[in-house]
């Protein structure tokens, strides 16, 4: 086994970028935590700023999994609060609250608390200097009290407005933000860490990453309304974090378990990899039919029968043309809104409805119009279901959607 050099295992980034999720992480909490009214500034004067009517809190997330909460630790993460503490005016320092948010390797069991003596104490560095002349190394100390020209009052008042919250390891603090999404939004935990925390962890980075101070500000409820809108987009996080079997099965479980219980228009939007070619298009297509038609059932009464829509974006119209052979020649009957050959596309013929006689399996649309055209036709209510190996396509926001990243047909039929 190769050894790894203690020089390049510090300069290993996994560390680092742990440091940034856990500070979303923490973010997330505090804006979930915000009161009504409250504005949280990601990325504003510290890592997160909440302020509301009486209070502005300013917190400060440090992520240590190898450091140990020291004075020199503590002396880094308070001194540029005490800077901003000192600049702002007499009145403005009543209403300010810092604290500083964080997991250290090694911390008191209980939150320390800080008087005028400790901060005087971490406000002392002694780093070294080297002589000039000799080359000799030696401890100096630098007071940074007087250079930041803060009076003993100035630090006891701060002492005041200051506090330390100790936090979770890495992954104990992930859950419990899947948790506090979980009851902010009333959804099973299954549901909140499949979908809604790798949503709220991208909102936290797009916030993050926002221009000016406007596009780094939100609400609580701007925020869940951003992370859970009306319709259900499962990010790619879901599937790197999960295994793929314990992926298809919590997304089976969350949207498929309640197999034909009503007569919706389901809409199967389908976008393989190129490694699938037409025996993995057509075997999905048939299971797809198979659980979602009720062509089979004589005993349906005629206005709750329902037949699957289908819509391959991007697939070449040759392929979708053999696709409908192969389907035709296993006995089913499809319609694709094409009455006779040479004809224009009709919503009338593409929704020619399912009986006893005439058994519809399947519909099929060719293009973004038709299915378009498609949704806007349907006579129950709507459902999307995206299953999709590159980018989803764009779905009008008030149609019910869920659209759920794959890697091949298989994974969709275990989905499904």
């Amino acid at each position: 086994m190769t050894q790894v050099d203690p020089i390049e295992a510090q300069r290993e980034a996994t560390a680092t970028i742990r440091g940034y999720v856990y500070q979303f992480d923490a973010s997330i909490l505090a804006v979930l935590g915000a009161g009504a009214g409250a504005k949280v500034i990601v990325e504003g004067v510290e890592d997160f700023d909440i302020l509301s009517r009486d209070t502005d809190v300013y917190g400060q997330v440090k992520y240590y999994e190898a450091q140990k909460l020291t004075d020199s630790t503590l002396r880094d993460a308070i001194l540029p609060m005490i800077q901003g503490f000192l600049r702002a005016p007499t009145e403005a320092r009543k209403r300010r609250r810092y604290m500083l948010y964080g997991h250290f390797k090694q911390a008191p069991a209980d939150a320390p608390t800080f008087a005028l003596a400790d901060l005087k104490r971490i406000l002392v560095e002694r780093p070294y200097k080297t002589d000039a002349k000799t080359g000799a190394k030696a401890r100096v100390e630098v007071n940074l009290q007087t250079q930041l020209g803060a009076s003993d009052q100035d630090l006891t008042n701060f002492c005041g407005c200051f506090s330390v919250e100790l936090s979770q390891s890495y992954d104990a603090h992930r859950e419990a933000v899947v948790t506090a999404l979980r009851d902010a939004l009333g959804v099973s935990r299954a549901e909140a860490k499949a979908f809604l925390y790798p949503s709220a962890l991208t909102a936290m980075a797009a916030l993050s990453t926002g221009r000016s101070k406007a596009e780094r500000t939100t609400t609580r409820l701007a925020f869940l309304q951003q992370i859970r809108p009306n319709i259900a987009l499962y990010s790619a996080w879901a599937l790197r974090e999960e295994s793929e079997s314990a992926y298809c099965k919590q997304i089976r479980d969350l949207h498929f378990a309640r197999l034909n219980i009503d007569s919706r228009d389901r809409f199967f939007v389908i976008t393989l990899p190129d490694a699938d070619g037409m025996d993995e298009l057509h075997g999905l297509a048939q299971h797809i039919i198979g659980r979602w038609s009720s062509h089979r059932i004589n005993a349906k009464p005629a206005k709750e029968r329902y037949a699957p829509f289908f819509f391959f974006p991007g697939l070449a119209a040759e392929t979708l043309a053999e696709l409908k052979r192969r389907l035709v020649g296993d006995g089913h009957r499809i319609t694709d809104g094409i009455a006779f050959q040479g004809a224009d596309f009709s919503t009338d013929h593409l929704m020619l409805p399912q009986t006893r006689d005439y058994r519809v399996s399947a519909r099929f649309v060719a293009d973004g119009a038709q299915f378009d055209a498609a949704l806007a036709a349907a006579r129950t209510q709507r459902l999307v279901l995206q299953l999709h190996a590159g980018d989803a396509h764009p779905v009008d926001p008030a149609v019910q959607q869920i659209a759920i990243p794959i890697r091949n047909a298989g994974m969709a039929r275990k989905i499904v």
